[in-house]
């Protein structure tokens, strides 16, 4: 049949992410993992560009607003990296913030997909169910009704019989 075949075989990094996914999927763990991740990113642009250049970051302060302007992708442009280096830095910080937003949000929509799937297939099992009990109850009710029918035609029987 059309849709019953086996599912291509996953590898471990495939699984590995499911988990994570899976993992925080519910609105708090996806705000702490977001939040986390960010920090992450954005501290470790920060000591990147405080280290790279220190002329336009003269203070860890002033790099680390940097990093979170530029990893949120809102960079106001108020104070962009003017060294080469520091350039290649902040395209670094731009692509990691933007491949994260979207790896993310991919990730979490996936799982929430599946899980809806998941949630209509356990409903239609479930109204499945409910169905066949509908059945089986008619069933027993129809048997009884055809035994007590039996019952009555052996009594008109055996009085027209006598």
């Amino acid at each position: 049949m059309i849709g019953d075949s086996d599912p291509a075989p996953t590898t471990e990094a495939e699984d590995l992410f499911e988990r994570f996914v899976r993992r925080i999927a519910n609105a708090r763990s996806v705000t702490f993992a977001l939040a986390a991740m960010f920090v992450m990113l954005a501290a470790v642009g920060a000591i990147a560009i405080r280290i790279v250049d220190q002329h336009d970051y003269p203070s860890l302060g002033s790099a680390v607003w940097w990093a979170l302007q530029t990893i949120t992708t809102i960079g106001y442009g108020d104070n962009p990296p003017t060294t080469a280096i520091g350039r290649v830095v902040g395209g670094i910080e731009m692509v990691l913030g933007v491949s994260f937003i979207a790896f993310l949000t991919a990730g979490v929509t996936s799982v929430v997909i599946r899980r809806e799937a998941l949630g209509a297939a356990e409903a239609d099992r479930a109204q499945a169910d409910r169905n066949a009990l509908t059945i089986v109850d008619a069933l027993t009710e129809t048997r009884n009704a055809i035994a007590e029918l039996d019952k009555r035609l052996e009594r008109i029987e055996s009085r027209i019989t006598d």
